[in-house]
């Protein structure tokens, strides 16, 4: 079965810092798992399942004004901002026969490990809070989209929360 995209991968390169000439193939992977494990976190396995269904039959969602209206309120800004954090380290390094390869470019220069670090932590940041949105959204609109709080006895649950550290108070 063909892989299922919530979102266009041109999109994610026009709505975020990856730069237009990074291969598709080098973010397709990271966007097939940032869509399996967090986004089905987020929404739970029944409506991220719905959602999928909805998207074969209809990949507009013309159809389906809600459910298109929060895959464009919501949904597009978690994944974009989940697929820069996790494509980081896959961009800077290459899994080659040799072994792992640090990337290089002619007239650039790498970021270190604490400057990817950083950005990492930033994006995370940013993704975790489009995702507490998009579940509150969720949470304050069940009867709109009632798959959110079906129980799954083979996938995962909704998420109550997002967010993976804490907040520094100081």
């Amino acid at each position: 079965m063909a892989e299922v995209y919530f979102i266009d991968i041109n999109s994610v390169k026009e709505l975020s810092l990856i730069d237009e000439n990074v291969d598709n193939k080098l973010l397709l992977p990271t966007l097939t798992m940032v869509q399996d494990i967090y986004l089905q976190k987020i929404l739970g396995t029944p409506l991220f399942n719905d959602l999928k269904t909805k998207i074969t039959a209809d990949p507009t969602l013309a159809a389906y004004p809600n459910h298109l209206a929060l895959m464009q309120n919501y949904v597009k800004k978690v994944l974009i901002y989940y697929v820069c954090m996790n494509s980081i380290y896959a961009l800077r390094f290459r899994m080659m026969n040799k072994g792992v390869m640090v990337k290089n470019g002619e007239n650039s220069s790498a970021a270190d490990y604490l400057e990817l670090k950083v950005l990492k932590d930033e994006f995370r940041m940013t993704a975790e809070s489009y995702s507490e949105l998009l579940t509150r959204y969720l949470k304050e609109n069940t009867t709109t989209f009632p798959l959110y709080d079906d129980i799954s006895e083979t996938g995962m649950n909704a998420a109550d929360t997002n967010y993976t550290t804490g907040i520094d108070l100081s």
